[in-house]
This record gives structure tokens, C-alpha cells and sequence, in this order.
């Protein structure tokens, strides 16, 4: 499956971010057996469209760490195994950076999936994004963001 998120430093609704928001793809991963056997398969979707991460307002003089997270829901059938994550930037993937509204200066920052519990095949999952302080001490000032499409591998 694909989730495209937003992360943006300083507008909580990012208007840039939501019309770029896709629709949910559906990951097909198969696995077929020796000759004569059957073919089973597992897949992975979203439940959370899309939601956006807000980090704080930075403030280079404090140049403190700064994180914000999003709760999202996967459910992968069969649930046998808990799936791997890949996260893809539109500003860049290694690292992951949000771009100036109006400038080509970048902050770079990560993103940490973490598993919070399950009802079912049904998973919950934080997804926290962090921004070194010291990627951004001498950031020129205004707004950043990303469209970050996160996916998901059974």
C-alpha cells in the first residue's frame, strides 16, 4: 500500500500538501510454491488515507530537537507477519528533507514507524518524524514541507 504524508514545519494545514494527498494503492506480494503447489498471497493496506505531521515552529537560537508523530492503521491478511516500512521524500529519500516554500534550502529529518498494538489483522502504528536541532541552526527562515509516501511490505 502507498499513504502519502505531509510534513510541514509551521502551517497545520498545508493546502500545497493536501492537493497532492493520492489515494491508497493496494501492495499485491505473492509467493508461489514448488511445482504443482498453491499460491498464496499477502497484502498490505492502509486504513489512514493521509494525515500530516506538524513539527513545531523551530527556533534556531534554541536549535532543540524537534519530533512530531501521526497514528495510522495497516491491516495486512493473512496477519502473520508485521509488515516493513519504506519511506519516500518528494524533496529527497536519503535524507528525507522538507524544502522552503519559496527557496531551494532544505532541513533534513527522519522518520521512525513504531508499533503501537493490533485488533485483528488490524495494526496501529506511530509514525514519529524528528528534526535535528543542528540541521536547522542556520536555516533561512519561513516554511518547509514534504509530501512523504510512505509504504508498507507484508
Amino acid at each position: 500500500g502507498w499513504l502519502v504524508y505531509c510534513a510541514a514545519m509551521t502551517d497545520p494545514m498545508n493546502e500545497h500538501c493536501a492537493r497532492r494527498a493520492r489515494l491508497v494503492r493496494l501492495l499485491l506480494v505473492a509467493a508461489a510454491l514448488g511445482s504443482g503447489g498453491t499460491c498464496f498471497a499477502q497484502n498490505c493496506s492502509f486504513f489512514t488515507t493521509s494525515s500530516t505531521l506538524n513539527f513545531p515552529a523551530l527556533d534556531p537560537s534554541a536549535a532543540t530537537t524537534a519530533t512530531a508523530t501521526a497514528t495510522v492503521l495497516v491491516r495486512c491478511t493473512p496477519a502473520a507477519v508485521s509488515p516493513t516500512w519504506s519511506f519516500t521524500g518528494a524533496n529527497g529519500s536519503a535524507p528525507l528533507r522538507m524544502k522552503h516554500a519559496t527557496t531551494t534550502n532544505y532541513i533534513p529529518y527522519t522518520i521512525v514507524p513504531t508499533f503501537l498494538g493490533s485488533l485483528g489483522a488490524t495494526e496501529s502504528w506511530r509514525l514519529t518524524g524528528t528534526v535535528l536541532g543542528a540541521n536547522y541552526q542556520d536555516a533561512r527562515v519561513g516554511a518547509y514541507s514534504d509530501i512523504l509516501t510512505a509504504t508498507v511490505f507484508p
